[in-house]
């Protein structure tokens, strides 16, 4: 999958931006910025190199916690077990269907 500077999601245009300081600052590798319609994606760390599909998962991830808040889905936006099963069954389910990994 190719990683898109941005996307649109309910006609509202979602931007991609790669950024170095997510995991010092928030602990994270990817964080969804709904004031800003912005996915925040962090690939690499000092320590860590994520791959590609890592990188997939976390966009993902974080594209499914914007469409929920956009539905008016707060909880389970904010039910991190629930967004991370369904972003890696999501995943799964792309990779089959293009033959990717």
């Amino acid at each position: 999958m190719r990683i898109p500077k941005e996307f649109k999601l309910f006609n509202q245009t979602i931007k991609i931006v790669f950024k170095r300081n997510l995991i010092d600052t928030k602990h994270a590798f990817g964080l969804w910025d709904y004031n800003k319609s912005t996915i925040y994606l962090q690939p690499s760390t000092r320590k860590h190199i994520l791959t590609k599909q890592q990188i997939e998962n976390t966009l993902i991830h974080e594209a499914l916690h914007a469409a929920l808040n956009m539905m008016g889905e707060t909880k389970l936006s904010d039910n991190e077990a629930f967004v991370h099963t369904l972003s890696s069954l999501i995943q799964q389910l792309i990779e089959q269907i293009t033959n990717e990994k």
